[in-house]
Order: structure tokens, then C-alpha cells, then sequence
């Protein structure tokens, strides 16, 4: 079996640039369910693509990595970012764990913009069917809203086609 990092590297001809993307974010992230292919730190990533040499479609995975964030904890915090991104948004941050003017924790959103208290959350089907997690949610949204943060949430929807337009330009509005 290939170790991961040597498994994405040799990946680029078989994977498209997105798909490159998740896996390294996988990699850099917490998200992978195989404990060898989380948490590694980015240099890694980046030693494996120059020690590859002449590997197959390595100018994608070279590509890919510039895209690569740590932090990441789904694949769809990915999405949401490259989508945001790539209409022109400002690199937000992610996972950040973020603070009342007090000092309270008021939890750790997927995406955010701190410079204008702006949170961008994924909601996955999971979020509505696990009661405690519904729950959550909804309180850390209330204690974000108090402090001044505006959240955005996302769904699978709102990734793809005409709605994807539409959750860029809300996220836009709440940046202005």
C-alpha cells in the first residue's frame, strides 16, 4: 500500500484539479478517517510533490497545492472556499476558534471573515438528523448573532448551478 502523501502525488492524471484539492485538504485537515492521511503538515505535502521527479500529470498536483489550506475539516468546507474564492471573495479563514469582545468562545465556523464578523457554516443532512447537533448549532448561531456575526449557511443546494450564484453573492453582501 502507498503511503498517502506518495498516493496523492501520483494521483494528478486520475483526479480532477477539485478533487486533488480535497484529498490534499484531507491531508492538511482533520477530516480523513485513516490517521495517516490527516494532519500532516503542509511542507509535507509539498516535499512529497518535489521529491516525486517526473511523476504524471505532477504540474496539476502542483496546482492542486496552492489550493491546499490546513484546518479543513469536510469536503465541503473545500467547496466552499474554491467556490467563494473563485468568484473573487477574499481567502477567508478556516476553523478558527473565535471570541466575544469578553473573551466567551463562541465556537469554531467553517469559514470565516473576521475583519467584518461575517461566519460561512456548512450544513450537511447530518446537522438536522442528529438532535444534540441540531441543538448545538442553533445555540452557537444565537451566540455568534450576539456578539455582532453574521452567519451564512450553506447546504449541498447551494453549491452547484444558480443557487451557487446566489450563496456567493449573499456571502458578498454581508463582506460589503
Amino acid at each position: 500500500m502507498e503511503d498517502p502523501l506518495t498516493a496523492w502525488v501520483r494521483s494528478g492524471a486520475l483526479l480532477t484539479l477539485d478533487e486533488l484539492i480535497r484529498v490534499g485538504d484531507a491531508l492538511a485537515g482533520s477530516w480523513s478517517p485513516h490517521g495517516v492521511a490527516r494532519g500532516r503538515p503542509l511542507g509535507e505535502l509539498a516535499d512529497a510533490i518535489s521529491e516525486a521527479g517526473a511523476v504524471r500529470s505532477i504540474a496539476r498536483v502542483r496546482e492542486a497545492m496552492a489550493s491546499v489550506r490546513s484546518g479543513v475539516e469536510s469536503p465541503r468546507e473545500t467547496d466552499m472556499r474554491l467556490l467563494l474564492t473563485r468568484a473573487g471573495l477574499p481567502e477567508p479563514e478556516i476553523n478558527r476558534r473565535t471570541y466575544d469582545a469578553r473573551g466567551r468562545y463562541l465556537g469554531k465556523p467553517d469559514l470565516r471573515f473576521r475583519w467584518c464578523k461575517v461566519a460561512v457554516e456548512y450544513e450537511g443532512d447530518e446537522h438536522r438528523r442528529d438532535r444534540r447537533r441540531f441543538r448545538s448549532d442553533i445555540l452557537r448561531r444565537e451566540r455568534f448573532a450576539d456578539a455582532g456575526w453574521r452567519t451564512v449557511r450553506c447546504t449541498s443546494d447551494d453549491l452547484y448551478g444558480r443557487r451557487a450564484l446566489e450563496f456567493v453573492a449573499r456571502v458578498e453582501r454581508c463582506l460589503s
